[in-house]
């Protein structure tokens, strides 16, 4: 059982490997952004206001409450499943690990990157603009850098890439049609959207491959 464990999982990345491609992507990511910031942000959310409107339902319904709660709630039901049945299949430990993997780094990105970059949302920005992009040490869950929608599943669905990676054409798929929807119902700009994906994908990554790293030490403890 503890073998097809390991096959399911491609060996870990080295660390100077991981770190060298980060720190590059981080310095695409950042140049990226401030593309966006001052090129691309305000005109594309002043093209897209007249489908705020109509999108506001779906910002109702997928309210960032409501995916926090579904996750909360699939995590609590895999742990009771793991203590009543002493072992859970290798598709629900990857959605186990996915799911913390969301929840903690939308926590983080709540509590921490909106509250220092305290960025108005479009909406806000459209009705009042503001010469200063970051309001910074001054912003609020409801802040709009970076988006927590984004951040959340970024997190999930690299962390499931991570582990199956067959399974990123779809979740790839889906991450942008979710980062399209973010900017044309204008609930967030450009930026904040690519934000989130960096800071929520490296979130999910990295959970994924602790737990590639996890399954080898233990491999490697019973001789396999």
């Amino acid at each position: 059982m503890y073998q097809i464990e390991i096959n399911c999982m491609h060996q870990p990345v080295a660390g100077k490997f991981f770190l060298k491609s980060w720190l590059i992507l981080l310095v695409t990511i950042l140049a990226s952004i401030y593309a966006c910031i001052s090129w691309l942000d305000a005109p594309i959310a002043f093209y897209f206001l007249k489908y705020a409107s109509p999108l506001s339902g779906l910002g109702r319904t997928f309210g960032s409450t409501i995916l926090v709660s579904a996750e909360i709630t699939l995590i609590v039901f895999l742990s009771l499943a793991r203590i009543l049945r002493g072992i859970l299949p290798l598709y629900a430990k990857a959605l186990f690990i996915a799911c913390c993997a969301s929840v903690s780094a939308y926590a983080a990105n709540d509590f921490v990157l909106k509250l220092i970059f305290a960025r108005q949302t479009p909406l806000e920005f459209l009705r009042q603009p503001d010469s200063h992009v970051f309001h910074f040490f001054q912003g609020s869950q409801y802040s709009s850098f970076s988006s927590g929608h984004m951040v959340m599943a970024s997190a999930f669905a690299f962390a499931i890439i991570r582990l199956y990676p067959r399974t990123w054409p779809p979740l790839t798929a889906l991450l942008f049609l979710g980062a399209i929807l973010l900017v044309i119902g204008d609930f967030h700009f450009l930026s904040d959207v690519v934000a989130g994906a960096f800071v929520g994908g490296t979130a999910g990554f990295l959970a994924g491959e602790l737990w590639c790293q996890h399954t080898q030490l233990h491999a490697h403890d019973r001789g396999i």
